[in-house]
């Protein structure tokens, strides 16, 4: 058995060689933009969404599929991206990176990124997290002069 340990959403994730820790920089919560929602609408934004997962049983080795999904504030699945969660050998913890370029960002309202773990008795994904991201559209106030 696998279990969900964190998900944290990043500016980006580091690994020490020497401990193995690693260090979140600069957790992102919420983005604002400078602009109003548009179709199709991209911002250049590099991050890391980081996943630990680990044995429930540190004694027991298991492996398995995990998937991270970012839904948009509608619901709408933007993107997904699968790996595998080996805890074999000695491995009893497994972190999972998903490094993203940019952000999809046509709507304002909470993003989810969610992780998931792929449960073979039931042939589906269980959700294991709902990390939230805010997207803000914070438009500059139009200022007109009169006569």
């Amino acid at each position: 058995m696998i279990d969900h340990v964190w998900t944290v959403v990043c500016s980006w994730a580091v690994v020490d060689r020497r401990s193995n820790n690693v260090s979140l920089e600069n957790v992102i919560e919420q983005v604002t933009i400078a602009d109003t929602p548009r179709p199709g609408g991209i911002l250049a934004l590099p991050f890391d969404v980081m996943t630990l997962w680990a044995r429930a049983d540190f004694g027991v080795p298991t492996s398995g599929r995990g998937r991270l999904v970012l839904l948009s504030p509608s619901g709408k699945e933007l993107k997904a991206s699968e790996y595998d969660i080996e805890l074999t050998g000695k491995a009893k913890r497994y972190r999972s990176v998903v490094h993203f370029d940019a952000l999809p960002v046509e709507e304002p309202g909470r993003c989810v990124f969610r992780a998931e773990l792929w449960n073979a008795d039931n042939a589906e994904w269980d959700r294991m997290a709902d990390v939230p991201l805010e997207i803000v559209f914070e438009t500059p106030e139009t200022t007109q002069e009169t006569d």
